[in-house]
């Protein structure tokens, strides 16, 4: 039997150059742009446990991108993505993805970077006026970044108002109307001036009597507050000269009382001891006495 070799086959696992840098064209289908647009990823990590992430695209393409990922992916696993649309009325767009290739971080605090397959090619990113290579997802209209309505015209301005002014526009022959017309009514003209005076004087009185019956009352006001001040002050001093009087008089009554109590008894004490006194000289001479009379019998 005829190896590989004999026959001028290439061995197992070996892959020409030429069909390398075919599925390398294949990955590359599309132009890839580095741009970052933020995502959701949901799927399961190398330990079979389910995790949602916030991220960020570093490259994107019709046919997959290379996002930063904190969460270790095993290559060929099926995750999802959330992608914002061009549209922000409208809900995000989730795809579907297969990972293709993960790239370690060099330091444990930096992050991962992974490389997805899209499972549906197509302009999932909505960027407006892409390489020309690329097209939209299938179903869907080439995407074009709407343009907002203008804003609606300010309405005109309207203009201020004219100033208004007031001018005479008589003429010879209404002055002498208006001039016949006051003729023989002076005496009347007059009373009503006198009168508008006399009201304007009674007016002009008025208010100064209501200011001066203002000032007053308010000094008023002000002299009686201070004389309660005094009055409640002068009682409140006398109620303390009599409250002390009081206290006086009273620990004189008791000192009294208290001196009146020590004489008396002294006075009995003074009587009882001279009673002890008077008895004990008495007795002594009563004792001296009969000594005497027995000196006397023995004598004889």
């Amino acid at each position: 039997m005829r190896t590989r070799l004999e026959r001028g086959d290439p061995p197992e696992g070996w892959v020409s150059k030429s069909s390398a840098a075919k599925d390398g064209a294949d990955k590359r289908r599309s132009t890839r742009m580095t741009l970052a647009v933020p995502i959701k990823i949901k799927g399961i990590d190398a330990l079979h446990e389910p995790f949602t992430e916030q991220t960020r695209t570093v490259m994107v393409s019709c046919h997959g991108c290379r996002y930063v990922s904190k969460h270790y992916v095993p290559k060929g696993t099926e995750i999802t993505l959330e992608v914002p649309r061009g549209n922000p009325d409208r809900p995000p767009r989730e795809v579907t993805a297969k990972v293709i290739w993960v790239q370690r971080p060099s330091h444990a605090r930096e992050m991962l970077y992974i490389g997805v397959n899209l499972d549906v090619p197509g302009n999932v990113w909505d960027i407006p006026m892409p390489p020309d290579d690329w097209f939209p997802p299938p179903g869907e209209p080439v995407f074009v970044l709407e343009e907002p309505p203008p804003p609606p015209p300010a309405p005109p301005a309207t203009p201020p108002p004219a100033p208004v002014t007031l001018t005479a526009s008589w003429d010879a022959s209404e002055i002498l109307v208006m001039a016949s017309r006051a003729e023989g009514r002076e005496a009347e003209l007059n009373a009503a001036l006198q009168l508008a005076k006399r009201e304007s004087a009674i007016a002009v009185r008025e208010e100064s009597a209501r200011a001066e019956i203002e000032t007053i009352h308010k000094k008023t006001s002000k002299q009686l507050h201070e004389a309660m001040e005094d009055a409640l002050k002068a009682t409140m001093d006398r109620m303390s000269e009599a409250t002390v009087q009081k206290i006086v008089e009273r620990a004189s009554k008791h000192m009294a009382e208290i001196v009146e109590d020590a004489r008396k008894a002294y006075e009995a004490a003074t009587v009882g001891l001279d009673e002890k006194i008077a008895k004990a000289v008495r007795e002594a001479m009563n004792g001296d006495n009969g000594n005497r009379h027995g000196r006397g019998k023995r004598r004889r």
